[in-house]
């Protein structure tokens, strides 16, 4: 301990005995005027009511989206649950199997374009124009009530697409092999 700490501990009972005065602490509560108390007590539960009010604002917005979620998602419910048709059970198996085997084709063709990358931009951006239009053709699924022709169509936008990767994947592969055939028939002169 320093030196001042130890000297107020030494002295402590010397400073507690100097307490303001009663007339001191009159002028300190005359100086304190009841209507600012007031004013400050209405300005506080203003101040509440404000903070009750935002937050009876909030909850009810939160409940209302809460509530009204379902209602939104209610479509996608119907289009997740197969067993309510068996169109729909086929939509879904159809969507699994086609889903997987554009997989498996990105893949392999990703192995081919390494060498020019603009190749698989362009599909992306083809296959996401492909998306689009599908999630627009489930819009009509959930309005029309799971129409075979619907169906039909998004399933059909899943063969277009494995088909041409299977284009691309094959012009790639062909390419690939006349590029090796050359340079063996090089070697070979």
């Amino acid at each position: 301990m320093d030196k001042l700490g130890k000297f107020i501990q030494d002295n402590r009972t010397s400073f507690d005995d100097l307490e303001p005065s009663p007339e001191l602490w009159d002028k300190i509560g005359k100086g304190i005027d009841a209507k600012k108390i007031r004013s400050i007590l209405r300005l506080n539960s203003r101040i509440w009511k404000a903070a009750a009010l935002i937050l009876v604002f909030t909850s009810s917005w939160f409940l209302h989206d809460y509530v009204d979620r379902p209602a939104k998602n209610k479509d996608s419910v119907t289009l997740q649950s197969p067993s309510n048709s068996p169109l729909l059970y086929e939509l879904a198996d159809g969507e699994a199997y086609y889903t997987a085997q554009i997989s498996k084709k990105q893949a392999e063709l990703e192995k081919y374009t390494r060498e020019h990358p603009e190749i698989m931009d362009d599909l992306k951006r083809e296959f996401r124009e492909f998306d689009r239009d599908n999630l627009k053709l489930k819009e009509d699924l959930v309005e029309s009530n799971a129409n075979e022709k619907v169906i039909e169509a998004i399933l059909q936008s899943y063969r277009v697409k494995l088909k041409i990767l299977e284009q691309v994947l094959s012009e790639m592969k062909g390419s690939r092999d006349s590029d090796k055939n050359d340079s063996i028939q090089y070697r070979m002169l």
